[in-house]
């Protein structure tokens, strides 16, 4: 009988001494999760905001292409992105647009900016968008300080600084080589694909190849400078 009780309770204290490092176990290594899932981080980025070349559609005639105007604006040239998961929890059930991240500029350039648009791009059905689109562009304010004030110069003569040209580059492609891949046979059932043999494996092979871009580079050069009072 006092054998019986010994075994008892040495069963009891070792099933305690397990549950507690179990426990343990589990606290700490959510601890550790929390405060992984939890961090702040933040990072400091330069940015170079000027820049002569803009991409639109390629299906877009650049015929269409037409200045619109010049204005002197203010770039963010330093930005501080601070990702912040822990608010991010707490807005995903009160926000639909959630994001983790919170932009600050912390440095700001004067530039010059010319706008341009363009009719709205042609579609598969040969039909174009209708509207009109823009870009812009920018420039250091010294390369146009010889043509006077931005605001000053009419349509014609800010749209005769520029120069303007269209291209479509080629760029790599990824493709299923299709010489080379493998297809299980299937129907559709209720929606979903299923496999006449369960046990097939789709075999994918890829390969590059070298195509036109999706979209027209447009770049545009300093010419010439305008007078303003002409």
């Amino acid at each position: 009988m006092t054998k019986n009780i010994l075994l008892f309770v040495g069963g009891a204290v070792v099933a305690t001494i397990v549950a507690y490092a179990i426990h343990a176990s589990s606290s700490t290594s959510t601890s550790d999760v929390q405060g992984t899932i939890a961090k702040r981080t933040s990072q400091t980025n330069e940015i170079n905001p000027f820049t002569n070349v803009a991409n639109i559609p390629s299906t877009v005639d650049p015929k269409s292409i037409r200045f619109e105007k010049l204005r002197n604006v203010e770039l963010a040239s330093k930005t501080k992105v601070t990702a912040d998961p822990a608010n991010c929890k707490d807005r995903q059930f009160s926000e639909s647009d959630v994001t983790c991240q919170s932009v600050q500029v912390l440095e700001r350039v004067k530039a010059v900016e010319a706008r341009y648009s363009y009719a709205g791009p042609v579609l598969s059905s040969g039909e174009a968008t209708p509207g009109r689109d823009s870009f812009s562009v920018y420039f250091h304010p010294e390369q146009l300080a010889a043509a006077g004030q931005a605001e000053k110069l009419n349509r014609e003569q800010a749209e005769s600084l520029f120069d303007v040209n269209t291209s479509r580059p080629m760029v790599d492609e990824k493709v299923i080589d299709k010489a080379h891949s493998h297809f299980c046979e299937g129907n559709y059932v209720d929606g979903n694909w299923v496999r006449k043999d369960a046990n097939c494996k789709d075999e994918v092979v890829y390969l590059t190849q070298t195509v036109p871009s999706p979209n027209l580079q447009v770049q545009v050069d300093l010419h010439r400078p305008a007078s303003a009072g002409n």
